[in-house]
């Protein structure tokens, strides 16, 4: 008499109800890949710009620092927030300031040593005076780098101040700078644009390899090798 066991019976349900489950976890895992893939790119980007818009909402500037002229406080791949200066009598002596050195348009951070009044002038050269006869001044400042032997050789007109350093955040600038520079913009925007139109025509009928697929299977079935299918076979369609 031929005995079988309770697994032995269950065995076909048992594979067939895992085979089930492993479908639909293959499934949703191939539902949830693109997104995962495209997930690191989408948050990089959006940091690298809520960051700078987070201070810009407090009307405050974040720059990169590309030199290392206030090492060790600050230094090169640093970024620093910057306040903006509404009035000269915001200016101390010790405060770090981002500024346009005379005949300069590249931003410059150091720091105050000197202040001084600078009597103003006309186009000839000649001291201008106010109504009331005394000579018109103008507030001027005296700048160094922190890492510099010697102090800047001009001074900088208060009105050439861009901002007073309020924070500086060590390391911040090199990832923000490369997110927003060409070759980083390159490597963010691409390739989930190519998964996004990837999975675009997959979706439509320029990827449907589902009859293809069957059509294979079919004759594998007959025993007609696929590459014959493939290579387009004495049985294949003929094209339309």
């Amino acid at each position: 008499m031929t005995m079988t066991t309770v697994e032995e019976l269950a065995a076909p349900a048992w594979r067939s109800g895992s085979a089930i489950v492993l479908t639909r976890a293959q499934a949703r895992w191939r539902a949830w890949l693109p997104a995962i893939v495209i997930a690191p790119f989408v948050a990089i980007i959006l940091a690298s710009y809520a960051v700078p818009w987070f201070y810009q909402l407090q009307g405050k500037r974040l720059l990169v620092v590309t030199s290392g002229s206030m090492a060790p406080e600050i230094g090169v791949g640093d970024a620093v927030v910057i306040q903006q200066v509404t009035d000269a009598s915001q200016l101390r002596v010790g405060q770090i300031i981002t500024f346009y050195p005379v005949r300069s348009t590249t931003l410059v951070t150091h720091r105050i040593v000197g202040t001084a009044l600078i009597q103003r002038v006309d186009a000839q050269g000649n001291g201008i005076l106010g109504p009331d006869g005394k000579p018109v001044t103008d507030p001027w400042i005296k700048t160094k780098g922190d890492a510099n032997k010697d102090a800047d050789p001009n001074l900088t007109p208060a009105t050439s101040v861009r901002g007073i350093v309020r924070e500086a955040h060590p390391g911040w600038g090199r990832p923000l700078a490369w997110a927003h520079s060409a070759p980083g913009r390159l490597l963010l925007f691409v390739p989930p644009l190519l998964i996004l139109i990837l999975l675009e025509l997959r979706a439509s009928s320029w990827l449907d390899l589902g009859p293809l697929r069957a059509y294979a299977r079919r004759h594998r079935r007959s025993g007609q090798p696929a590459d014959d299918v493939t290579r387009g076979g004495a049985d294949a369609p003929d094209p339309v």
